[in-house]
């Protein structure tokens, strides 16, 4: 009888024991590791510094000449062939430059930019192909005739400098300069290449010789 006393006295306690570790809070350790990595708080970065004067411009410039690269660049052209002539006249051979090399070198990288299926929608445009054509050899072309009768009869122009005006005008369009215009004002590449090459070839037989 005094042993079951004993044994069950032993168990009571043992019982008391494990309800006692069983109440403790569970979150101890993890608010123990929260503390901890509380206490290793970065700093905050500093603050980015202050563009500087000349960054501002060049900021500003890179801006200007991604916009306007191509009025830029003709700029700077004209101040080359300004200063030193030679430099383009002679060296660069632009009977061969500026007349072949830089015309074919145009429409390559034009074709090559460009989808077959821009090409055939620029061809299907039967009305704005005929309107750029008709305007460039026919409204141009009177526009310039009429003004140049105008400053022949006022005696501002000689009869020489009026004729050389209305056979500028009677000109097709250069391929060169409306790609590269049209490129540079984001235009309709494929209606270019083709308003281009077909108005030069039809104007062959529509420009004065």
């Amino acid at each position: 009888m005094a042993e079951t006393i004993t044994t069950n006295t032993t168990n009571t306690e043992t019982s008391q024991i494990i309800s006692v570790d069983s109440n403790e809070p569970k979150g101890s350790k993890s608010d123990a590791k929260n503390g901890a990595a509380s206490s290793d708080i970065t700093e905050d970065e500093p603050p980015a510094p202050p563009k500087t004067v000349f960054r501002k411009i060049w900021t500003w410039w890179c801006k200007l000449y991604g916009t306007y690269s191509f009025l830029i660049l003709v700029v700077v052209a004209i101040c080359f062939a300004r200063a030193y002539p030679p430099l383009g006249a002679t060296y660069l051979a632009p009977q061969i430059t500026a007349t072949w090399i830089a015309v074919v070198i145009i429409f390559v990288l034009s074709g090559l930019g460009l989808r077959t299926e821009e090409f055939t929608k620029a061809f299907q445009r039967l009305k704005f192909n005929l309107f750029v054509q008709v305007f460039n050899f026919g409204f141009v072309s009177a526009l310039v005739f009429g003004f140049s009768r105008l400053m022949v009869s006022i005696g501002i122009l000689s009869q020489t400098s009026a004729n050389g005006m209305v056979i500028c005008a009677c000109m097709p369009i250069t391929i060169n300069m409306v790609l590269v215009l049209t490129k540079s004002s984001s235009g309709d590449e494929a209606a270019a290449v083709f308003n281009a090459a077909f108005g030069n070839m039809t104007g062959v037989f529509l420009s004065p010789a």
